[in-house]
Order: structure tokens, then sequence, then C-alpha cells
């Protein structure tokens, strides 16, 4: 309490600067995480399942991608709580309480952060495959070991009255982590080309198909191109490339290919052939992947992933010096065991004290962020992939795309507080939700109708990320405090429960979802943007049910409070 006395109403901004170099190098990772993991998984497993026609039922390439990129999900849930009340209970006079779980597990982190792109480069599909997951698994869990220890530091160092201010700094330094996350393919390839690692450059710069493999042409037109069975079945229905040779009339148009996106070729046999030709050569060329050697070549990432791993290593290097010069200040060591040990009591929602109206506005309002926060989980591990075969557009290009939509996001936090304010959080929830609807919709018809003019499209998909990043910004700036106003201020932690509750639930299941529609309509990405329109539109419906939550009596001092208590 003494410090408390002391710091009075200043916040001491260098050190709150200084501890959010831990929360950076966390969204750093998982940024790089999210926009390079699911294509490079989906590489491998289409050349493993021979572009999903192996696969039993349902199965689809883009599920079993969209499946694994919950796996971090299902560990936050199962494992960050754990491990952050772990932390309340550490002793150690040199490190405190949160110190010994990062200085052990960032590290570690970052070295299996790096064998991802590595176990990518093993030729064989079925072994690589077994080494990224391994790796994969190991890094989610030990990122949940060192996640909320990271988040608690901050409220460590930092009195209560002056921890919204701390929170805002925080959260800045995270954006920080991610925007450099974002660009992160950008300074990988711009460093190994200054560095004069010359083939690592060609391949981050490198042109791809749909499937991340690099794209080749071979000078006098033998089988550069197979299909993902072999080239057999173009053979047999098309007579296309009899012998395994383009003939000359067909090497522009495979050329073309090359030069633009997978679509030019299958667009070509679409509109040339007819009846049994047709039907198999629209088939294959669908599938179609360009080889060197007879072996895929596939880009390799781990520059970008080395890079970044370095980064949050040196992060950390900057959070061990911090924590040196500073721990006499760490409030948490004035806390007595019993202070360490008090836990709100969990209570059912059927028991809490409000009336049965209240109650019913709790649960549709989780019920509207269920299926708000399914369309936004099912974004992430799915852009890249909706780039790099809609737009042709690599990773390290298309990552910047959602550096924009992050940015605009951001940039509308404050208006969207004040909106809230001003005309009603529902109000402005609905407007956020309204908007978003509405773009992904005219994205999603542009996308269909003018094919011929991917000009026009990306124009009209910039437009989208920019608007839509500032609608979701109305949407998540407005929801958890309208959630706490149900619960009033007794209830801060228990309502913050509920809240992430609906959230982490949705973050697991609406990638798996968003998977198996994108599957049914034979891996077309473009669906992703259907598949958030539909549960942005049904979210709109639900939460047009609420009728409370319009209460300003909850502070935003502790709505920052309890987003720090379940980060």
């Amino acid at each position: 309490m003494s410090e408390e006395k002391k710091t009075k109403s200043k916040l001491n901004y260098k050190r709150t600067f200084l501890i959010g170099f831990g929360f950076l190098a966390c969204m750093l990772l998982w940024n790089v995480y999210n926009s390079y993991v699911p294509v490079i998984f989906r590489a491998k497993l289409s050349e493993l399942t021979h572009g999903g026609q192996t696969l039993p039922g349902i199965l689809s390439v883009a599920l079993l991608v969209n499946a694994i990129m919950t796996i971090d999900n299902v560990f936050g849930v199962i494992f960050q709580p754990y491990f952050g009340k772990k932390s309340d209970h550490m002793r150690s006079k040199k490190w405190g309480k949160r110190m010994p779980f990062i200085i052990l597990c960032l590290p570690i982190c970052a070295v299996l952060f790096t064998f991802v792109p590595v176990a990518a480069t093993v030729k064989s599909a079925v072994l690589s495959i077994i080494l990224m997951m391994t790796v994969i698994i190991c890094f989610n869990f030990v990122m949940s070991i060192w996640r909320s220890p990271v988040v608690s530091l901050m409220p460590d160092f930092t009195p209560s009255a002056l921890q919204s201010d701390a929170n805002a700094v925080i959260n800045i330094m995270g954006g920080v982590g991610q925007m450099i996350g974002l660009v992160m393919g950008t300074i990988a390839t711009s460093v190994v080309g200054l560095l004069g690692f010359t083939a690592l450059h060609d391949s981050l710069s490198a042109k791809t198909d749909s499937m991340g493999r690099i794209l080749a042409t071979v000078a006098d037109g033998t089988a550069p191109v197979a299909a993902a069975k072999g080239a057999t079945p173009l053979i047999e229905y098309s007579g296309i490339f009899q012998g395994g040779v383009i003939p000359e009339q067909y090497r522009d148009v495979v050329q073309n290919f090359v030069d633009s996106s997978r679509d030019t070729l299958y667009q070509h046999v679409n509109g040339n052939f007819s009846g049994e030709f047709k039907e198999g050569a629209v088939e294959v060329a669908k599938k179609v992947a360009l080889q060197v050697n007879g072996e895929y070549q596939y880009v390799n990432y781990t520059p970008v992933f080395l890079i970044a791993a370095i980064i949050a290593v040196l992060s950390l290097l900057v959070l061990v010096l911090f924590y040196k010069r500073n721990k006499q200040y760490d409030l948490s060591k004035n806390m007595t065991e019993t202070e360490e040990t008090e836990v709100p009591k969990k209570i059912k929602i059927r028991d809490l004290p409000i009336s049965k109206e209240e109650r019913r506005s709790l649960i549709v309002m989780l019920a509207a962020l269920f299926l708000i926060n399914n369309a936004t989980e099912a974004i992430v591990p799915n852009f890249t992939n909706f780039a790099l075969d809609t737009l042709n557009m690599p990773p390290t290009s298309s990552t910047l795309m959602m550096a924009v939509f992050a940015v605009s996001l951001a940039a509308f936090g404050i208006p969207a507080g004040t909106l809230g304010r001003k005309i009603g959080r529902k109000k402005t929830i609905i407007l956020g939700l309204s908007v978003i609807v509405v773009m992904f919709a005219i994205y999603l018809a542009v996308s269909q109708f003018f094919t011929d003019s991917k000009l026009f499209v990306q124009i009209v998909l910039w437009i989208a990320l920019v608007v839509g990043g500032a609608a979701v910004g109305c949407i998540n700036i407005n929801t958890l405090p309208l959630v706490l106003t149900i619960g009033g201020r007794e209830y801060v932690g228990t309502f913050t429960g509920y809240y992430y509750t609906a959230t982490f639930s949705a973050a697991i299941t609406g990638p798996i979802l968003c998977g198996g529609l994108i599957g049914l309509f034979n891996e077309d990405y473009n669906y992703m943007f259907l598949f958030c329109a539909i549960f942005f539109a049904l979210g709109l419906l639900v939460i047009t049910q609420v009728k409370h939550g319009e209460s300003y009596e909850i502070t935003d001092e502790e709505i920052k409070q309890a987003q720090m208590a379940d980060d």
C-alpha cells in the first residue's frame, strides 16, 4: 500500500512501457503463427490427400486446417487459467511471481516456433505433418504456460486506481507486436536479401499456386504441369498434354496461369471444351500444380519465423533488465496469503440475484456474442489462404491487408466508445453489425459476378476491410461493458467469466464451421465472407432482443480491470 500512496494519481509510463515488452512478444508470435501456419498446413495436407480427394465424408483440407488452428484456443481455455493461478503462488526472491514462468518458457516457445517451417521442409508429406503437429502442440502448450503470467505483470506493478491508464499502454505495446507480426514477411524478405541468402529471398518472393507451391516453367514446355494425382487424368480426358509436353497452342495459356492465378487455366478450359473432355479438364484444372524436377517446391518461411523469434527473445531481455532494476516496486510481494488465495465464488446464471428479464437479456447477449465471435474468429486462420487463392497474393503481402484491418479497428476504438455513450451500446453494436454484414455481402457478390475485373474486386475488398475494421470496433468496444452492466459492480468478475466463456467457445467452433463450409464449396475461400456475413446477421437478429445493459453505473476502470483479469 505504501507504493500506492507514493505514486498518488500519477502513472509511471516508462515502467509500464517496459512491462509491455512481454505482451509485445506474445502478440508478435501469435500474429505470425495465425498468418503462416494455415498456408503451410494447407500445402502439405493437399499434397498428402491429393487436393482433398482421398479424405472421407465431409472432411476437407480447409476443415482440417481450421481445426488445427483452434488448438491454441482449446489450450487457452484449459491451461491458461491453471498456470495463471500457479503464478499467483510462485515464490522467488530474485524473480518474483511471474518472471520464472516467462524466463523459462518464452525462449522454449521461440525455439519451437522456429521449427514449424523447418518441419515443413521435410520431403515426405506424412513425416512433415507429424513433425509439424508435434511442434505446434508443444508450442501451444508452452505458450499457455506464460501467457497469463506476462499479462499479470502490469497489475503487479500498478496500483488499482491507475490500472486503466496502464492497460492502455499495455494494449499499445500489444498492438505494436501485432503490427510487426503482420509485416514480418516483408521484413524477412528484405533481411535475407540484404544478407545475400539468394535462395531464401527468391523463395519468399516466388509466385505460388493456390497450395503454396512455387510456380516454375520449363523453356521447351516439357511437363511443367501435373495434376494432384499425376498427369494421367488430364491426358485421358482432354488430350491437352499428350506425352507430358504442352503443345505450342497451349503454352500461352499455361504461362498466363503462372503470371496470374490458377483461375486463368480453369476459365480457359471451361470456355473451350465441352462434354466429356470439358468435365475431365475442368476437374483436373482445379487441382493444377507446377513441379520442378518432379518434386513439389514450397516456399520456405523459416526466415519469417526465425526473425520473429529473435525479436521475441530480445523483448524478453528488455523485460529481464526491467525486472532486475524495478523488482522493489512489485506490489504483489506485499500481499498476504489470504489475499492471494481469495477467489470469487462461481455462481450459476439461474442463481444470480437479478430479475428474470435481466437474466434473459444476459443469456440472449451471450448467445449473440457466441454468434458474432464465430464470424470474427473465422477470418484469422483463413485470410492468408483466401488471398493466396483469390488474389494470387502470397502471405508475405496479404498480411499487410490484415494490418490495415487491425489499424482501422484500433483507430475507431475511442470513437466507438464515444458513440456507445451517446446513442447507446446496443444501438452502436447493431450499427456495427449492420455495416459489416452489408460490406461482406457486397464483396461476396462482386467476387462472384466480376471475375474478369480483379482490380475492381481488390478495391472493393480493401474498402470492406477498412470499413469492416471500424464496424468490428463498434462491436468489440461495447459488448463487454453491456454484459458487465447487467450484473452490476458486485459481479464484475462473474460476468467477465461468462463473457469469455462465450467468446472462447466461438474461437473454437468458428474456424471449424467455416472450414467445413469452404470444403463444401470446393475449397473456395471466398465463402469465408458468406460464413461471416451469415453469423454476423444471426448475431444482429439475436442482439435486438437484449433489453438491458445501457446503465452507466459501472466505471471504465472496472471494465479494464476485468479485461486484464481474464486475458
